[in-house]
Formats: structure tokens, sequence, C-alpha cells
């Protein structure tokens, strides 16, 4: 726990985060991320989840009762404001600090105006999260969203934003993770949320209310595909770029609709992505050709062939594990069919002793009123 001038500098960074928030433009501001697969994930900072994205968890003053406001980002602000009350009841033991504020909330109000700024140039990447790819690999971690955002800030310290699904495509932001124990090259967090999944390149970050896009730039591409696949090597992950190499087809074909060489040049580039297969054609005549071709090649594996050997021997191992499940609940239900049968057994037993039982109290009842009898008969003509 921090001591009162510690506690009292977070207060403060608090008090600025949310100034942040209802005052800048991107406030009910929807982003637009348009992926390197295709897809467009639209997401807005929605009030409520304010206080989580901060690292304040309001659920336990709210139960407690110790504010008298009852929307999330309002008992934030009130908190903000009694936080001496608040300081003094936590020093007390009346309410545990660890159960309100995030190990890493200085890490997580720093990241804030990352997170909430949304620029492309501070995005790293994209990942999907998939709770099947994640039990094939062995990850036991379950975190819950669908879809995180990297965001780099040029530091060791690395942020993920999660998205999770409202509603068909749109999205919101419930938690960030903050995670800067190791850097990037050795990074257990990072490594739990890509691993054996799918990593995607952001082309372009639109604010849609304001109509700002912002495009990742041609030249900067490669480089980023170059980080990305070396990322997507040392986790096991799967990097999607597809998408993006056909978008920039399109570009090309526009303009250089009356070159034949382009136009050839195309049409192979293609049939490659069609087929996941490397590229391999001579296009010296244009540079943009040149870093597309070596961009694509860099993303593409050695072969589809170890993939689907991959995906067959989890499916295999997959197929094992249930096939192992459901010999063991045979072998349970056996078990449990086997106690049955004794418990009836021994439930017809005691039954058939009761009976006895009641039988021969029968007729101890029978000799008590004969004795009865006799001993009155006796007794009349004694």
């Amino acid at each position: 726990m921090p001591n009162k001038y510690e506690f009292e500098q977070i207060i403060i960074k608090l008090e600025e985060a949310v100034k942040l928030y209802k005052t800048t433009p991107y406030r009910y501001n929807e982003n637009k991320l348009y992926l390197s697969n295709g897809q467009v994930l639209e997401f807005m900072f929605k009030p409520q989840n304010i206080p989580h994205l901060l690292g304040i968890d309001i659920g336990i003053l709210k139960n407690s009762k110790i504010l008298t406001a009852t929307r999330p980002l309002d008992m934030l602000e009130e908190l903000i404001t009694r936080y001496t009350a608040i300081y003094q009841k936590i020093v007390r033991g009346e309410i545990a600090y660890s159960d309100i504020f995030s190990p890493y909330i200085k890490e997580k109000i720093a990241s804030f105006e990352t997170i909430l700024r949304c620029d492309i140039n501070d995005i790293y990447f994209v990942s999907e999260y998939s709770l099947p790819r994640a039990y094939l690999n062995g990850e036991r971690n379950n975190y819950g969203c669908q879809y995180y955002i990297a965001f780099d800030d040029g530091k060791s310290e690395m942020s993920f934003l999660g998205l999770k699904r409202v509603d068909g495509e749109y999205f919101y932001s419930p938690s960030s993770i903050i995670s800067s124990q190791d850097g990037k090259e050795n990074n257990k967090i990072l490594r739990d949320l890509i691993e054996n999944q799918q990593i995607m390149m952001v082309n372009c970050v639109g604010k849609k209310n304001i109509n700002s896009y912002n495009y990742l730039k041609n030249a900067d591409k490669l480089e980023i595909v170059q980080n990305l696949s070396d990322l997507a090597k040392r986790n096991n992950s799967h990097l999607i770029l597809s998408s993006d190499f056909i978008y920039n087809l399109k570009k090309l074909m526009l303009s250089y609709e009356k070159d034949l060489n382009v136009q050839n040049f195309i049409s192979k580039l293609i049939l490659a992505i069609s087929k996941g297969r490397k590229v391999n054609v001579d296009c010296s005549f244009d540079q943009t050709c040149s870093e597309l071709v070596e961009a694509y090649n860099m993303s593409v594996q050695k072969s589809s062939k170890p993939d689907m050997q991959s995906d067959l021997e989890e499916l295999k191992k997959l197929k094992e594990e249930l096939l192992a499940a459901q010999q063991k609940l045979q072998e349970q239900e056996q078990i449990i069919a086997e106690k049955d049968k004794k418990i009836s057994e021994q439930k017809s037993q005691i039954k058939s002793q009761q009976e006895q039982l009641n039988a021969q109290q029968t007729s101890i009842d029978s000799l008590t009123d004969f004795k009865e009898e006799a001993f009155q008969l006796f007794k009349k003509y004694q």
C-alpha cells in the first residue's frame, strides 16, 4: 500500500486522466480499425468502462455503499473528490487498497492517453484471441475478450486494450492489460495473448464521428511486416496479411492500368496469394512492386503442408483427449452403476431383515397376549 503522498499522486493522475477523457473530442467517437485480414473493428470508449481502464475496481465501493454516486464514472469522480476519507478507511482496515486499486494503476494511467488517442503510429498489431486455439496450445488463461490491440510506446512497457463483441462486429473496451515485466523479447503476457493466435497489421484507423482517417504509409509497411513476422515466429503465431496485399494490388491496377508488365506481375501475385505460396517474379521495373513482393514473401510460410500437418496433429491430439475423457467417463459410469447395484442389494437385505424383525415382533406380541390371557384365566378359577 502506498503512503499518503504516493496515494495523493495517484489521485492527481486519476483526476488528470478523467479530465482528459471528458474534454477530448474523441470521447464519444467511434473508432474503426481496418485490419490486414480484411476485418473492420468498430468500438468506442464508454463512460462506464473508464474506471477499469484506469485501474479502478468500482464494484467494491458500490457494494460497500461508501460512495453516493451510482454510475461508474461519477463514482470515480466522487472517489477523487473524497480521496482523504477513502484513504482513512483504508488505513483503518475498513476496506483494502488492493480491492480498489490495480497493482498496475500507475502504468494504466500512463498508457490511458495513448489508448484513448488510438493513433495508428502507436498500434503495434491486433491479435484475435480464440479460446479453442489457446486450449490447443495448452494455454489455460482466459482473457475474456475477442480481440486485443497492442500499443507500443517505444519503451519496455506494452499495453493491450481488450475488445469485447456487443452485436455483430461492434465492440466495446471493458479492460486493458499492462505488460512491462520483460519487454518485447520475452514477455509472458504477450506470449499468452498471441501464441498460436492470429495477429494482424492495422492499415488504417478511422474516427467515424469526426470523419478522420489515418493510413499506414506503404513505405513503413515493409519494416512493420518484418517486425511482425519475427514476432509471429518467436511466439508460434499466424500473421494474416492477404487482404492488405490485395488492397495494394487494386491500387496498383488503377495506377498502372495500361502497363503490361505490371498487369502480368499482378496476375502472378494474385495467383500466389490465392494458393498461399511465395511469389518469384521479376519486378525490378518498379520499386513499389519489389517492396510488395518482399513483404508478401516474408509473410508466407515456406509450405502450406506443415500448417496442414500441424492442424491435423492438433485435431488428432484433441480427438485423443476426447476419447480418453469418454473412456474415463464410461469407467466412472460403470463404477457408479456398480455402486448403485450394491446399494440396491443392501437396501433389499435391509428390507428383508426389517420384515423378519417385524414378524418376530408380531410373534412376541402374540405370546405376550397369550400369557396375559392365561394369567387372567388362572386367577379366575383359583
